[in-house]
Protein backbone atom coordinates (compact mmCIF):
# COMPACT_ATOMS: atom_id res chain seq x y z
CA UNK A 1 0.00 0.00 0.00
CA UNK A 2 1.23 3.47 -0.88
CA UNK A 3 -0.16 6.73 0.48
CA UNK A 4 0.35 9.94 -1.47
CA UNK A 5 -1.43 13.24 -0.86
CA UNK A 6 -3.97 11.51 1.38
CA UNK A 7 -4.91 8.80 -1.12
CA UNK A 8 -4.06 5.17 -0.31
CA UNK A 9 -3.54 2.84 -3.27
CA UNK A 10 -3.62 -0.90 -2.65
CA UNK A 11 -2.34 -3.01 -5.54
CA UNK A 12 -2.72 -6.78 -5.54
CA UNK A 13 0.58 -7.97 -7.01
CA UNK A 14 0.45 -11.69 -7.68
CA UNK A 15 -0.25 -11.74 -11.43
CA UNK A 16 1.23 -15.25 -11.66
CA UNK A 17 -1.71 -16.38 -9.50
CA UNK A 18 -4.11 -13.87 -11.09
CA UNK A 19 -4.13 -12.04 -7.75
CA UNK A 20 -6.05 -14.91 -6.19
CA UNK A 21 -7.28 -14.83 -2.60
CA UNK A 22 -4.35 -16.65 -1.06
CA UNK A 23 -4.17 -16.63 2.72
CA UNK A 24 -1.24 -14.26 2.42
CA UNK A 25 -3.31 -11.78 0.40
CA UNK A 26 -6.26 -12.07 2.77
CA UNK A 27 -4.04 -11.34 5.76
CA UNK A 28 -2.48 -8.40 3.94
CA UNK A 29 -5.82 -6.85 2.97
CA UNK A 30 -7.19 -7.34 6.48
CA UNK A 31 -4.14 -5.61 7.95
CA UNK A 32 -4.39 -2.70 5.52
CA UNK A 33 -8.09 -2.17 6.25
CA UNK A 34 -7.22 -2.01 9.96
CA UNK A 35 -4.39 0.44 9.26
CA UNK A 36 -6.60 2.72 7.16
CA UNK A 37 -9.24 2.68 9.91
CA UNK A 38 -6.65 3.86 12.46
CA UNK A 39 -5.09 6.59 10.36
CA UNK A 40 -6.52 10.09 9.99
CA UNK A 41 -4.26 11.11 7.09
CA UNK A 42 -6.03 8.91 4.50
CA UNK A 43 -8.94 10.57 2.70
CA UNK A 44 -9.65 7.95 0.02
CA UNK A 45 -8.69 4.41 -0.99
CA UNK A 46 -8.08 2.95 -4.44
CA UNK A 47 -8.06 -0.82 -4.82
CA UNK A 48 -6.69 -2.43 -7.98
CA UNK A 49 -4.83 -5.43 -9.34
CA UNK A 50 -1.71 -5.91 -11.45
CA UNK A 51 -0.96 -7.80 -14.63
CA UNK A 52 -4.26 -7.07 -16.38
CA UNK A 53 -6.31 -8.85 -13.71
CA UNK A 54 -8.17 -7.44 -10.72
CA UNK A 55 -8.56 -10.73 -8.85
CA UNK A 56 -9.55 -14.23 -9.89
CA UNK A 57 -11.02 -14.81 -6.42
CA UNK A 58 -10.52 -18.00 -4.48
CA UNK A 59 -7.14 -19.70 -4.53
CA UNK A 60 -8.11 -23.00 -6.19
CA UNK A 61 -4.74 -24.59 -5.44
CA UNK A 62 -5.15 -23.71 -1.78
CA UNK A 63 -8.70 -25.06 -1.80
CA UNK A 64 -7.49 -28.42 -3.10
CA UNK A 65 -4.77 -28.60 -0.47
CA UNK A 66 -7.18 -27.76 2.35
CA UNK A 67 -10.20 -29.82 1.34
CA UNK A 68 -11.48 -31.88 4.28
CA UNK A 69 -10.80 -35.56 3.93
CA UNK A 70 -13.72 -37.93 3.66
CA UNK A 71 -15.59 -38.12 6.95
CA UNK A 72 -14.06 -34.90 8.30
CA UNK A 73 -16.32 -31.90 9.07
CA UNK A 74 -15.98 -28.72 7.03
CA UNK A 75 -15.91 -26.44 10.08
CA UNK A 76 -12.53 -25.01 9.12
CA UNK A 77 -14.07 -23.67 5.92
CA UNK A 78 -16.72 -21.88 7.93
CA UNK A 79 -14.05 -20.30 10.13
CA UNK A 80 -12.17 -19.10 7.06
CA UNK A 81 -15.33 -17.54 5.63
CA UNK A 82 -16.02 -15.81 8.96
CA UNK A 83 -12.50 -14.37 8.88
CA UNK A 84 -12.90 -13.13 5.29
CA UNK A 85 -16.33 -11.66 6.01
CA UNK A 86 -14.87 -9.71 8.92
CA UNK A 87 -12.39 -7.68 6.89
CA UNK A 88 -14.67 -7.55 3.81
CA UNK A 89 -17.32 -5.90 6.01
CA UNK A 90 -14.79 -3.47 7.45
CA UNK A 91 -13.61 -2.58 3.94
CA UNK A 92 -17.17 -1.99 2.75
CA UNK A 93 -17.81 0.34 5.70
CA UNK A 94 -14.58 2.34 5.71
CA UNK A 95 -15.43 5.96 6.49
CA UNK A 96 -13.60 7.28 3.42
CA UNK A 97 -14.37 6.84 -0.30
CA UNK A 98 -13.26 3.48 -1.68
CA UNK A 99 -12.74 3.19 -5.44
CA UNK A 100 -12.14 -0.12 -7.22
CA UNK A 101 -10.20 0.11 -10.49
CA UNK A 102 -11.00 -3.16 -12.26
CA UNK A 103 -9.01 -4.29 -15.28
CA UNK A 104 -9.61 -7.83 -16.48
CA UNK A 105 -11.19 -10.49 -14.31
CA UNK A 106 -13.03 -9.81 -11.06
CA UNK A 107 -14.20 -13.34 -10.31
CA UNK A 108 -15.66 -14.88 -7.17
CA UNK A 109 -14.11 -13.21 -4.16
CA UNK A 110 -12.55 -10.66 -6.51
CA UNK A 111 -16.05 -9.71 -7.63
CA UNK A 112 -17.05 -9.37 -3.98
CA UNK A 113 -13.99 -7.19 -3.36
CA UNK A 114 -15.03 -4.82 -6.15
CA UNK A 115 -18.56 -4.64 -4.73
CA UNK A 116 -17.12 -3.30 -1.47
CA UNK A 117 -16.22 -0.06 -3.23
CA UNK A 118 -18.30 3.09 -3.30
CA UNK A 119 -17.41 3.42 -6.97
CA UNK A 120 -16.29 0.75 -9.44
CA UNK A 121 -14.33 2.00 -12.43
CA UNK A 122 -13.41 -0.59 -15.02
CA UNK A 123 -11.60 -1.08 -18.30
CA UNK A 124 -13.31 -2.32 -21.49
CA UNK A 125 -11.87 -5.80 -20.83
CA UNK A 126 -13.27 -6.06 -17.29
CA UNK A 127 -15.30 -9.17 -16.48
CA UNK A 128 -17.35 -9.60 -13.31
CA UNK A 129 -18.38 -13.13 -12.43
CA UNK A 130 -20.04 -14.89 -9.50
CA UNK A 131 -18.27 -18.09 -10.44
CA UNK A 132 -19.12 -20.08 -7.31
CA UNK A 133 -21.82 -22.27 -8.85
CA UNK A 134 -19.30 -23.70 -11.28
CA UNK A 135 -17.51 -25.40 -8.39
CA UNK A 136 -20.64 -26.34 -6.45
CA UNK A 137 -20.42 -23.50 -3.94
CA UNK A 138 -22.62 -20.58 -2.92
CA UNK A 139 -21.62 -16.94 -3.47
CA UNK A 140 -19.76 -15.73 -0.40
CA UNK A 141 -17.99 -12.60 0.86
CA UNK A 142 -21.42 -10.90 1.11
CA UNK A 143 -22.21 -11.06 -2.63
CA UNK A 144 -25.70 -12.39 -1.83
CA UNK A 145 -26.24 -9.33 0.38
CA UNK A 146 -24.72 -6.58 -1.74
CA UNK A 147 -25.55 -7.58 -5.32
CA UNK A 148 -29.40 -7.71 -5.07
CA UNK A 149 -29.36 -4.33 -3.34
CA UNK A 150 -27.15 -2.90 -6.05
CA UNK A 151 -28.85 -4.18 -9.22
CA UNK A 152 -32.16 -5.74 -8.13
CA UNK A 153 -33.18 -9.29 -7.28
CA UNK A 154 -33.77 -10.76 -10.74
CA UNK A 155 -30.53 -9.49 -12.27
CA UNK A 156 -28.60 -10.62 -9.19
CA UNK A 157 -30.13 -14.09 -9.39
CA UNK A 158 -29.28 -14.31 -13.08
CA UNK A 159 -25.63 -13.52 -12.36
CA UNK A 160 -25.41 -15.79 -9.30
CA UNK A 161 -27.38 -18.75 -10.68
CA UNK A 162 -25.67 -18.90 -14.08
CA UNK A 163 -22.12 -17.97 -13.13
CA UNK A 164 -21.87 -16.11 -16.43
CA UNK A 165 -19.38 -13.26 -16.79
CA UNK A 166 -20.75 -9.73 -16.95
CA UNK A 167 -18.71 -7.65 -19.39
CA UNK A 168 -17.89 -3.98 -18.95
CA UNK A 169 -20.71 -2.41 -20.95
CA UNK A 170 -23.38 -4.53 -19.27
CA UNK A 171 -21.79 -3.92 -15.87
CA UNK A 172 -22.14 -0.18 -16.39
CA UNK A 173 -25.67 -0.47 -17.77
CA UNK A 174 -27.00 -2.43 -14.79
CA UNK A 175 -25.12 -0.52 -12.08
CA UNK A 176 -22.18 -2.73 -11.15
CA UNK A 177 -19.67 -0.34 -12.74
CA UNK A 178 -19.82 3.43 -12.37
CA UNK A 179 -17.79 4.20 -15.49
CA UNK A 180 -15.50 2.66 -18.11
CA UNK A 181 -12.01 3.95 -18.99
CA UNK A 182 -9.22 2.65 -21.23
CA UNK A 183 -6.92 0.33 -19.29
CA UNK A 184 -3.97 2.72 -19.51
CA UNK A 185 -6.12 5.55 -18.09
CA UNK A 186 -7.96 3.56 -15.44
CA UNK A 187 -5.76 4.32 -12.43
CA UNK A 188 -5.55 8.00 -13.36
CA UNK A 189 -9.35 8.11 -13.56
CA UNK A 190 -9.58 6.56 -10.10
CA UNK A 191 -7.09 9.11 -8.73
CA UNK A 192 -9.04 11.97 -10.32
CA UNK A 193 -12.27 10.78 -8.72
CA UNK A 194 -10.56 10.38 -5.34
CA UNK A 195 -9.09 13.88 -5.53
CA UNK A 196 -12.45 15.39 -6.44
CA UNK A 197 -13.97 13.84 -3.32
CA UNK A 198 -11.12 14.86 -1.01
CA UNK A 199 -12.32 18.38 -0.15
CA UNK A 200 -15.65 17.11 1.20
CA UNK A 201 -16.31 17.02 4.93
CA UNK A 202 -14.82 13.81 6.27
CA UNK A 203 -17.41 13.64 9.03
CA UNK A 204 -20.36 14.30 6.72
CA UNK A 205 -19.10 11.75 4.19
CA UNK A 206 -18.60 9.08 6.86
CA UNK A 207 -22.08 9.57 8.28
CA UNK A 208 -23.70 9.66 4.83
CA UNK A 209 -21.95 6.44 3.85
CA UNK A 210 -22.78 4.69 7.11
CA UNK A 211 -26.48 5.51 6.89
CA UNK A 212 -26.75 4.84 3.15
CA UNK A 213 -25.06 1.45 3.51
CA UNK A 214 -27.75 0.51 6.05
CA UNK A 215 -30.65 2.28 4.37
CA UNK A 216 -32.20 -0.68 2.54
CA UNK A 217 -32.43 -2.60 5.82
CA UNK A 218 -34.04 0.21 7.80
CA UNK A 219 -37.64 1.25 8.19
CA UNK A 220 -38.26 4.90 7.22
CA UNK A 221 -38.57 6.16 10.78
CA UNK A 222 -35.29 4.58 11.89
CA UNK A 223 -33.50 6.10 8.93
CA UNK A 224 -34.97 9.53 9.68
CA UNK A 225 -33.81 9.24 13.30
CA UNK A 226 -30.28 8.42 12.12
CA UNK A 227 -30.43 11.28 9.63
CA UNK A 228 -31.43 13.77 12.33
CA UNK A 229 -28.69 12.58 14.70
CA UNK A 230 -26.10 12.80 11.93
CA UNK A 231 -27.20 16.29 10.96
CA UNK A 232 -26.90 17.42 14.58
CA UNK A 233 -23.28 16.23 14.55
CA UNK A 234 -22.49 17.86 11.20
CA UNK A 235 -23.95 21.24 12.15
CA UNK A 236 -21.53 21.47 15.10
CA UNK A 237 -18.37 20.90 13.04
CA UNK A 238 -15.91 23.63 12.11
CA UNK A 239 -16.18 22.46 8.51
CA UNK A 240 -19.91 23.18 8.40
CA UNK A 241 -19.50 26.58 10.02
CA UNK A 242 -16.79 27.61 7.57
CA UNK A 243 -18.68 26.19 4.58
CA UNK A 244 -21.85 28.11 5.48
CA UNK A 245 -19.88 31.31 6.08
CA UNK A 246 -18.20 31.04 2.69
CA UNK A 247 -21.54 30.43 1.01
CA UNK A 248 -23.11 33.52 2.58
CA UNK A 249 -20.04 35.63 1.68
CA UNK A 250 -20.16 34.25 -1.89
CA UNK A 251 -16.59 33.00 -1.53
CA UNK A 252 -15.22 29.80 -3.14
CA UNK A 253 -16.82 26.80 -1.47
CA UNK A 254 -14.83 24.32 0.59
CA UNK A 255 -16.24 21.51 -1.55
CA UNK A 256 -17.47 22.19 -5.06
CA UNK A 257 -17.74 19.06 -7.23
CA UNK A 258 -18.11 21.14 -10.39
CA UNK A 259 -15.06 23.34 -9.78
Amino acid sequence: MTVEDGIATIVMTRPDRRNAFTQELQDYLSAKVSEITRRDDIDAVILTGSGGCFSAGGDIKGMLENQPKEGQPGADYRKRIYAINDWIGRLRNLEVPVIAAVDGAAYGGGFALALCADFVLCSPTARFCSVFGRIGAVPDCAIMYVLPRMIGMQRAKDIMYTGRPVLAEEAKAIGIAFDIHPADELLDAALTLAKRLQPSSRKAFALTKRITNQSLDLDPQSLLEMEAAAQEICFTTDYNKEAVARFTRKEPLLFNWEA
